[in-house]
């Protein structure tokens, strides 16, 4: 996996006891990375998966300066709400930061996590550019380009202390890397 190689040794060595790089072109997470205590952790960081962590990571190093505080789960590509709760559970001191794509399916994703951590769901549809979304027996629009988990809180009142991080300019924080590497 030639991203790999851009990442930081440094990051791969404090990430060796969780993930796995062994396997050429494939980058595993055996379990949630940076856990000492469940209950030190401060912030949960879900990613989609293990790449986009190491991605993320290579920009900021700084989460991973305190061992325990801060721990780092790759989700996979389908998340489900059974597993927001087991994460929840396991670290209920931690606020849960989604680290997903800044697309349209990210920022659903980004609503999807915020309510199942909350212990609630809501369906999005998207139907000739607006995401429809039923939410607590309620229906709600907004054009596609606009829609994100704030415009989700906004119209629907949902209140949390959820919080998301997105590459700026940039799709992922895997493509940012990408960008980054060809520079050089």
């Amino acid at each position: 996996m030639p991203l790999l190689k851009e990442i930081d040794p440094k990051l791969l060595d404090y990430f060796s006891t969780w993930i796995d790089c062994l396997v050429p072109d494939k980058v595993t997470v055996s379990e949630t990375a940076g856990v000492v205590e469940p209950y030190m952790a401060r912030q949960h960081f879900l990613f989609h998966t293990a790449l986009d962590l190491l991605c993320f990571c290579q920009f900021y190093p700084h989460w991973t300066h305190n061992p325990g505080t801060n721990v780092f789960s790759a989700l996979g590509l389908r998340p489900s709400a059974g597993q927001i709760q087991s994460l929840r559970d396991r670290f209920p001191n931690a606020r849960i930061i989604a680290v997903f794509d800044d697309d349209l399916s990210g920022r659903v994703f980004d609503c999807k996590t915020a309510l199942w951590a909350i212990n609630r769901d809501a369906s999005f549809l998207l139907i000739e550019g607006e995401v429809h979304i039923k939410y607590r027996s309620s229906d709600f629009r907004t054009p596609a380009d606009r829609f994100s988990l704030h415009r989700f809180r906004t119209l629907t009142g949902m209140r949390s202390n959820f919080r998301t991080i997105k590459p700026k300019g940039y799709v992922s924080f895997m493509a940012m890397l990408a960008s980054s590497t060809k520079v050089k």
